[in-house]
């Protein structure tokens, strides 16, 4: 239970097994919620949250800082803008590392000689996936020259810097490389004396940063005391997994459960629903599923096959085939899995083998809820995954040429951008909130507690609010269902997700059977 003392993101919205993919992880793909156990410590935040009114700036409100004349928000016409602020005066110059009069630096790390590991899994599969790391950093660097230009920085304006590192994301998402990580981190730290670094994807590499006092953006799924002991410098546009599970657990009780299988194949179909959950076994995300069973037991119901796996690349092939066979032999219906697509590609597989056509529960996590991975999954397991269905905070896969992000990257360069770069600008986006709702005096503290004033923004990355305990931002979802046969916005290939158009916040959708595979 969340702690009452504390304010609750605004209508205490959760969503269900959501993520809001805003940044390139593209290495996280592999396996974002495979981490090593926690070992720094437990807290970083020096103090109590410190919170003020809502769309007020962290400091200089009413000083130096006041509302726009002329216009309401800083950017019109963009559902998640913060307000319009004016600025008259001193910003304070060097309020904390990273930050000059006139700067703030922000890092990039570079994994010099890792590959694109997106394309590396799409080449597998034959799906054509042309991008680069450089493709990346450099859609970052035009969206950088985008926030400066449009928000309000009181005087600076954020600078990008490439920071070479010597750790593995791969490495670190599998257990190891912690202290290469930390060598990064502290590279970050003391070398480019950054302020930020927007490539936090793994948790050991969070981690260091947050040990060493650098705001942070990026880390997959982590639980909500996860990010709360290390306020106020980890964030993350990607669901934390507490969310997840409890609202995944509520609409569950609603929905699916006590309800027949009308979407399974095979003798499964229109059985009572019989609710399987794979997760991996680090400690962040075990809390977040017991979050879920909490609520799923006080709605009476209970989850019918449970278990967990550790992640490891050399064993998951023969760790997917006992899974699908247990699965089977206990007539689950329903499979929810919260795990690595790896896993994922591999349970299909092995249940098209065995001739097992349980529904596939969408859950949101490890980009399964992107139509990439989920073409992916589909050209390795038969119709599998087209019983697949689900929810996720992350709208509908547009034309890259019609997107909010590629707009923005246009308006302030030439070339094309990275195919991923709605992801990127959503990421930066969350920075850009934290420094302009920080004031002036731009600290990690005042980063905070500016983002909890941001007021509550809409739009189609789905509605993002902040609150103590909850760093991750969207707090509504779609549900969406998987269609082999349309032609997906995203990369002109055969299959993707669809949806009715409807968003839903916590209490909103209906009782009965989810708006799924619908003409």
């Amino acid at each position: 239970m969340r702690n009452p003392a504390v304010r609750q993101p605004r209508n205490a919205v959760r969503l269900w097994w959501g993520y809001l993919p805003l940044v390139p992880i593209v290495a996280v793909f592999v396996g974002m919620v495979v981490v090593a156990p926690s070992t720094l410590p437990e807290s970083r935040a020096d103090g109590p949250v410190r919170e003020v009114a809502d769309a007020e700036t962290a400091s200089g409100w009413g000083a130096t800082v006041t509302p726009c004349q002329d216009r309401a928000v800083q950017v019109e016409g963009d559902g998640y803008s913060p307000p319009c602020y004016a600025f008259q005066g001193d910003n304070g110059g060097a309020t904390s590392r990273g930050v000059t009069s006139d700067t703030i630096t922000i890092s990039y790390r570079m994994n010099p000689g890792e590959p694109h590991l997106l394309k590396v899994l799409a080449d597998l599969a034959n799906i054509p996936f042309d991008e680069t790391p450089e493709d990346l950093v450099r859609t970052a660097e035009g969206l950088v020259d985008y926030f400066n230009q449009h928000f309000q920085f009181y005087g600076r304006h954020l600078q990008l810097v490439r920071v070479p590192g010597s750790g593995s994301v791969l490495t670190e998402l599998t257990g190891g490389g912690q202290d290469r990580a930390a060598n990064d981190a502290l590279k970050v730290a003391d070398e480019a004396r950054a302020f930020a670094d927007i490539t936090a994807f793994t948790q050991p590499y969070a981690d260091a940063l947050s040990d060493h006092h650098v705001v942070n953006l990026g880390v997959a799924y982590m639980s909500r005391e996860w990010f709360t002991a290390r306020r106020p410098y980890a964030w993350s546009n990607l669901s934390d997994c507490s969310v997840a599970a409890e609202s995944a657990s509520e609409i569950a009780g609603k929905a699916i459960l006590g309800r027949p299988a009308i979407y399974a194949g095979g003798d499964l179909d229109g059985r009572t629903r019989k609710l399987g959950l794979i997760a991996p076994n680090n400690l962040e995300y075990q809390q977040c599923v017991e979050a879920g069973t909490r609520v799923l037991e006080d709605a009476g119901y209970s989850i019918d096959y449970q278990t967990d796996y550790v992640l490891n690349l050399s064993t998951i092939t023969e760790t997917a085939r006992g899974i699908i066979a247990q699965l089977k032999d206990n007539g689950i219906t329903s499979v929810a899995c919260a795990c690595d697509p790896l896993m994922v590609m591999r349970l299909a597989e092995f249940a098209e083998q065995q001739d097992y056509q349980p529904e596939w529960l969408v859950m949101g996590v490890g980009f399964t809820d992107l139509d990439l991975v989920g073409q992916i999954i589909q050209n390795g397991s038969g119709q599998q995954w087209s019983r697949a269905f689900g929810s996720s905070p992350w709208a509908a896969q547009q034309a890259i040429g019609s997107t909010d992000g590629y707009r923005a990257y246009r308006s302030v360069r030439d070339d094309q951008p990275s195919l991923l770069v709605d992801l990127l600008y959503y990421q930066l986006y969350q920075l850009a909130i934290g420094v302009q709702m920080a004031g002036p005096d731009l600290t990690p503290d005042n980063f905070e507690t500016g983002m909890f004033s941001y007021p509550e923004g809409s739009g189609s990355a789905g509605t993002w609010d902040f609150a103590p305990e909850h760093y991750t931002g969207v707090v509504d979802y779609r549900i969406f269902w998987w269609d082999p046969d349309i032609v997906s916005q995203f990369n002109g290939e055969h299959g993707g997700y669809r949806d009715d158009g409807t968003r839903y916040r916590e209490g909103e959708l209906p009782p009965g059977d989810l708006p799924v595979f619908q003409p």
